[in-house]
């Protein structure tokens, strides 16, 4: 490549950078969640120029350049999340011989554990969310008890993936350096792993593990990989089955061991009160996306069949099973209700909660009907190729559909996207930050709103994507007929 074509690169990577650093700056100089929001979702502009430069930077430069902003964000206080001190407080908790399962973080047997950094752990009240190895790293990155630590690790596992991406991506006529490269200097990687320290970027990290491990014949490995993402935030579960047509007994396994990390999830609590699995499960939600238009069509249908008036109900067939579970925790009605609310009929409830629980009982269903199916119809001839391609599929499915997207839930496919040579996960990535336009609201009067345009407008323009590189495939594969090396799009 010329000379000015490595220097647009140089360039461009430079202004990204540039963009970060001001962000950082912005965090530390005290600026509102929001404004560190648009200063990180303007390093996005001279970014973009990065997908379409000639000559794409080197893997070492790639890696100095993101090192050199990811420190930054590490120095900068955390503003855009609280997820980090609740990472902080369960690692505090298992060092200290406790079960972060068994005891929320309000309890007064916890007491003596408190400090500075407890009053900002989110959702006090319920017992941990994160599966075992999530609680492990917790514990282990937060031996030095800062955010800083879990923040370093976080950026760690970011730029200890990008090598594994760039080895990934030529297997599959991929260009190396620049999947490298783009994943390195992304600025949302850059901002949920060193600034955010979110668990996720670990997930991302595993999954390219398990296609590598495939790659190289090393199903064990794969299995393990698989696994090791299960127990940090369950995402595995979607991607074991696609191991079925091949490898029986390694899906089997890989299922096997990954319900597994369920069982303190399940357990998690005092057995009356819902743990935050259950919680999360059954009623957190934002910045969904057609999830929205899934709940309200379950609560239509369901109040035009079982409604008895202002927006309730009732199913007396399920009486006597309702009546059973009332006061457990597994109380369909746990969740949306105060622990000492009684109901005067058990039977019924408000259609929005029969909408939310349907609803979200579908997503599930249909995710691992797709995954079954695809695993069973697998015709490949590189299973490493079909394992990040259908993984792929289904987490980007998985997140569409889903009641509640963070932004940080895109790093689980960014790496796998990328050595595949796909754009959607960068495209969504670039708009994700309109799911921070609600934060001053709630740092300033804990009001949370919103903007419904804007999350029309995120989850809109990542299905127009979709769509458009669908009907240019169709085109493409349509050329072959007569064009045999005809080349179709990537998704």
């Amino acid at each position: 490549m010329s000379a000015p074509a490595r220097r647009a690169s140089l360039v461009a990577a430079l202004l990204t950078v540039l963009a970060l650093l001001g962000a950082a700056a912005l965090a530390l100089a005290g600026s509102s969640p929001v404004r560190v929001a648009l200063a990180l979702a303007a390093a996005g502009i001279p970014y973009a120029a990065l997908t379409v430069t000639a000559d794409p930077l080197g893997l070492r430069t790639s890696l100095g350049l993101a090192a050199l902003a990811g420190l930054a964000l590490v120095i900068a206080p955390t503003v855009l999340s609280d997820d980090l001190f609740r990472y902080l407080w369960d690692g505090r908790v298992l060092r200290a011989g406790l079960d972060p399962y068994a005891h929320a973080p309000s309890d007064p047997a916890l007491a003596p554990l408190q400090d500075a950094y407890w009053a900002r752990v989110n959702h006090p009240q319920i017992p941990t969310i994160y599966p075992p190895l999530a609680q492990g790293l917790f514990a282990t990155l937060g031996l030095v008890h800062h955010p800083a630590a879990l923040k370093l690790g976080a950026l760690a596992a970011h730029l200890g993936t990008v090598p594994l991406v760039a080895r990934l991506a030529p297997r599959w006529g991929v260009d190396g350096p620049r999947a490298a490269m783009l994943l390195a200097l992304n600025p949302l990687a850059l901002s949920e792993s060193a600034l955010g320290g979110h668990v996720d970027v670990f997930v991302g990290l595993f999954l390219v593990l398990a296609v590598l491990a495939l790659a190289r014949g090393r199903v064990a490995g794969a299995v393990l990989a698989i696994v090791a993402a299960t127990a940090t935030k369950l995402v595995g579960l979607l991607v074991a089955p696609l191991l079925w047509r091949r490898h029986r007994l390694a899906a089997l396994g890989a299922l096997g061991l990954g319900a597994l990390m369920l069982v303190p999830l399940l357990g998690a609590g005092d057995g009356r009160t819902v743990g935050g699995l259950g919680q999360y499960a059954r009623r957190w939600g934002g910045n969904a996306g057609a999830y929205a238009a899934a709940e309200g069509l379950t609560a239509a249908l369901v109040e035009a069949t079982h409604g008895v008036g202002e927006g309730r109900v009732r199913f007396p067939g399920l009486r006597p099973t309702l009546e059973r579970l009332q006061g457990t925790r597994w109380d369909p009605m746990a969740s949306f209700q105060g622990e000492k609310k009684q109901r005067g009929d058990v039977a019924e409830m408000e259609s929005s909660v029969v909408g939310a629980l349907g609803a979200r009982a579908l997503v599930v269903l249909a995710l691992l009907v797709v995954a079954v199916t695809l695993a069973r119809r697998e015709r490949e001839d590189d299973p490493a190729h079909f394992v990040a391609r259908a993984g792929r599929t289904l987490i980007l499915a998985g997140l569409l559909l889903a009641p509640q997207v963070h932004p940080w839930y895109l790093l689980w496919v960014l790496p796998l996207d990328l050595a595949l040579g796909g754009r959607t996960a960068l495209v969504w990535g670039a708009v994700a930050w309109i799911a921070y336009a609600p934060l001053d609201g709630w740092v300033g009067a804990r009001y949370w709103a919103e903007p419904a345009g804007g999350v029309l407008f995120e989850h809109g323009l990542v299905w127009l994507f979709l769509g458009a590189v669908l009907v240019l495939r169709s085109r493409a594969l349509g050329s072959k007929v007569s064009s045999p090396s005809g080349v179709s799009p990537r998704v």
